[in-house]
């Protein structure tokens, strides 16, 4: 059969679907093979952009969880895409309240679920005076879905932590209706790794191991989870020197397979610090640095100036078994920036096209920081925008957040997808992929 009795066939096998089943397979599909679909006909282009349809198809990034302090725990989106459905999604997390949590701390989020450490009463305490207070506080993890607010709370670890650190792994490519957490637990003096406990929502209980590392390393901010993996930066505890993180040759990635008893890995990052920011991004792991140096400018007094240069770097890993660091691109942020007078971070990038997003900030006078606002640089076009300002007295923490409404997630009950369904959507997945080509 010829290209052109096949594409003749697969237009009239297309043309036989009906719109529920056109947009249950494209559910399936990643979000960039979505966008492309829409070029295929006028139809599928209207599904496609069809609120009612919205929700169920793959989504974008829609912008940044975020908390404010003082004042109480408040929590916020700071959205980037007007694309993406966002309209139910509860930022707030008032659907918590009804467990009189005291406070909500979010932790991490991955693939539309988000991970928070909750408090409950703490002896009449408030809760700034809990937080630091370790044995009035009971601190419980929750794991929820802003665009659902279906939510579950996990039983205590089994190695209890003064100090929660905890990641969320979560792959609907691999398993659409299960996740896992992990509870990593630190020494007290140097915070390094020493182990593990991972919930897994299949089991409902908790695991624990030891990290089988030789190296003492201590967790930093930010993972990836794809593929059954799980990337941690960190930086190497070499001595007792409490600088030593600001070491730009110290940092590492911590690689582990979370179902395997496989020993961990280390990864060695490129020069630079890191401070935040590790995303994936169109098949590939990002991980930004920023490196700082002394350049020398002639004013306009024909007198030279001695300025801090800041430089940001994205770096890409192909392959983390040959551990080779491709160098993607890279940008002299104090000529975007004040730098003397402003301080910036790397929020994230973007998971479906080249655009880095920071958080930047202006001074700190005491009591708060200056007014914060989230701006983009896309890597293309070379065009830094600022995009929104976001609320006062903002914390660190920026979470990449892309919903998802799968009702699979958080389910009641065990909920499986059939085998005839799968073969049905493969077969159709090649067929759109022919027609589309």
């Amino acid at each position: 059969m010829d290209e052109e009795a096949m594409a003749a066939a697969a237009a009239a096998a297309a043309s036989l679907l009906t719109e529920d089943l056109i947009v249950e397979i494209l559910s399936r599909l990643p979000v960039r093979s979505v966008h492309r679909f829409k070029c295929v006909c006028k139809l599928w282009r209207d599904l496609i952009a069809q609120p009612v349809h919205r929700k169920k198809l793959p989504q974008s990034l829609a912008g940044f969880l975020y908390s404010t302090y003082p004042g109480g725990y408040r929590h916020h989106l700071a959205g980037v895409s007007a694309a993406t459905a966002v309209d139910s999604v509860d930022a707030s997390l008032a659907f918590l309240r009804p467990m009189n949590y005291t406070m909500i701390r979010l932790l991490d989020t991955c693939n539309g679920l988000l991970l928070c450490s909750c408090y409950h009463n703490c002896n009449g305490l408030l809760p700034c005076s809990c937080y630091h207070n370790n044995n009035s506080r009971e601190e419980r993890l929750v794991v929820c879905n802003p665009a659902t607010q279906r939510w579950t709370e996990l039983p205590p670890t089994p190695q209890p932590t003064t100090d929660c650190y905890a990641r969320l792994a979560f792959d609907p490519a691999v398993s659409p209706s299960h996740f896992h957490v992990l509870g990593f637990e630190r020494t007290a003096k140097e915070c390094h790794l020493t182990g593990v406990s991972v919930y897994s929502s299949r089991t409902r209980a908790w695991t624990h191991s030891d990290t089988s590392l030789v190296d003492k390393i201590v967790p930093i901010s930010g993972s990836v989870f794809v593929g059954g993996m799980l990337f941690l930066p960190g930086h190497l505890c070499k001595d007792s020197r409490r600088d030593s993180f600001m070491d730009e040759d110290n940092f590492v990635l911590v690689v582990l397979d979370i179902e395997s008893s496989k020993p961990w890995k280390t990864v060695r990052a490129p020069r630079g610090l890191y401070t935040g920011g590790i995303g994936w991004s169109q098949g590939c792991l990002h991980y930004p640095t920023r490196s700082f140096t002394h350049v020398t400018v002639r004013d306009d007094d024909d007198e030279d100036t001695l300025l801090q240069a800041s430089e940001v770097a994205v770096w890409c890993l192909k392959d983390h078994n040959s551990q080779e660091w491709v160098l993607k691109h890279s940008l002299r942020i104090d000529k975007l920036l004040d730098v003397a007078e402003m301080e910036y971070s790397v929020a994230g990038i973007h998971p479906d096209c080249d655009t880095l997003f920071f958080v930047t900030r202006g001074a700190h006078d005491g009591d708060s920081w200056d007014a914060s606002s989230l701006a983009s640089w896309d890597m293309r076009r070379l065009e830094f925008t600022t995009l929104l300002d976001l609320e006062k007295d903002s914390m660190a923490t920026y979470l990449p957040y892309v919903p998802t409404f799968s009702e699979l997630i958080l389910a009641d009950g065990d909920v499986r997808t059939s085998s005839c369904y799968l073969q049905f959507d493969s077969c159709f997945h090649r067929l759109f992929c022919t027609y589309a080509a």
